[in-house]
């Protein structure tokens, strides 16, 4: 048996070390082409998941080139697990002082406020809103200093970028003024159900809960025998904008008129038609008055006599002209640079400046980890 085994032994051929070599090359060939086969594939799979983004990507719709500068365009913010989807939304602009280092945060007045109104919606005991799920979307143009957006992304606020609006034909009355068209993005953020839009320098006397739920601010129809042959683009069928009367440059008894809404407070129902409505006018020449820049074209798109007039919110929502009185009045807001002893519209009562810098020390207190008394 043994010898058996060794005689077939024997008769076995071995390859050659050149025939191994061949056998070598063949094998990691046939594996280099199996490699290339799996990157391909992971290749398109890549390519095919982009190109799905890129088709399925709402934020911001897409408008005329002219418009918009400083791509890109900012993603979209992110979406809520379950329940209503609804956000607050704030611009933060850059330091418009003259001859300032952007990352100075000491000198930026509204990045400071900003700061304020991130901790009253978020962290105040006295003001936070009650679905602590509900983002503050601080809307940041390319021109905001990257520190400032860091610091506010730490507080717990989310950070938004967003490109620049503009257009060649509009001439800006005011250099604080420059990006108030970036507040149209609003309109294309379209994960979102409701937003309120508050300017950063609004101040919370009371919580914001059952905002979202003012009459004002429900879906309303669009009236289809009012519109205009030379309205921009298709309606649709219903809207949401609920807010509050300008108050003008004097007392709130005294407002700008009582169908001029103030763009500095009010809520949307994020749409993408109407967020191409309102940027066709903004890359149609001298189609609104850039008096008061943004103001004027949503008043003027949702004007009261118009398919889609706006909705006037219970007035104690916001006040832009402040008495110490109007806390006890159960007002909810106050819409005034309250840093400034003189401020547009009005003058600041000391007694309502000190409240804000109050709540600036209770911010600066629950962050450096201080209780207070």
């Amino acid at each position: 048996m043994s010898k058996s085994w060794l005689s077939e032994a024997s008769n076995i051929q071995l390859p050659s070390a050149a025939e191994k070599t061949k056998q070598y090359i063949s094998q990691w060939v046939h594996n280099k082409r199996f490699l290339r086969l799996v990157a391909a594939s992971f290749t398109f799979l890549v390519i095919g998941l982009l190109y799905y983004n890129t088709l399925t990507n709402t934020v911001p719709a897409l408008v005329p080139p002219s418009s918009i500068i400083s791509s890109p365009a900012a993603p979209a913010p992110p979406k809520e697990a379950a329940g209503p989807k609804y956000a607050f939304a704030t611009l933060l602009g850059p330091n418009y002082r003259d001859d300032v280092d952007q990352t100075d945060i000491e000198s930026d007045e509204y990045f400071l406020s900003t700061r304020v109104l991130n901790y009253q919606l978020q962290h105040s005991n006295h003001t936070k809103y009650s679905n602590s799920k509900v983002p503050f979307l601080v809307m940041c143009p390319p021109n905001v200093a990257e520190n400032k957006r860091k610091i506010l992304a730490d507080e717990g606020a989310t950070i938004v970028p967003v490109p620049h609006i503009m257009a060649d034909w509009i001439k800006v009355p005011l250099p604080t003024w420059v990006e108030m068209l970036d507040k149209l993005l609003l309109w294309s953020y379209t994960d979102y159900e409701k937003i309120l839009y508050l300017d950063a320098d609004v101040y919370l006397v009371e919580s914001l809960n059952g905002i979202f739920d003012d009459a004002a601010a429900q879906p309303h129809d669009v009236s289809v025998e009012k519109t205009h042959e030379n309205d921009v683009g298709k309606l649709p069928t219903n809207y949401t904008l609920a807010g509050v009367v300008d108050g003008g440059s004097g007392s709130r008894e005294k407002p700008m008129s009582e169908n001029y809404m103030n763009a500095g407070f009010f809520l949307i129902s994020p749409n993408k038609m109407l967020y191409d409505h309102l940027m066709a006018f903004v890359d149609r020449p001298d189609s609104f008055s850039v008096s008061m820049m943004e103001q004027n074209l949503i008043n003027q798109v949702f004007e009261q006599g118009g398919p889609m007039p706006w909705k006037k919110m219970d007035p104690k929502w916001d006040t832009s002209c402040p008495e110490p009185d109007d806390v006890k009045h159960g007002y909810k807001t106050i819409h005034s640079k309250l840093w400034k002893v003189s401020a547009s519209p009005c003058d600041i009562d000391p007694v309502i400046g000190r409240m804000w810098y109050k709540t600036l020390g209770h911010m600066e207190s629950h962050y450096a980890g201080i209780p207070l008394r």
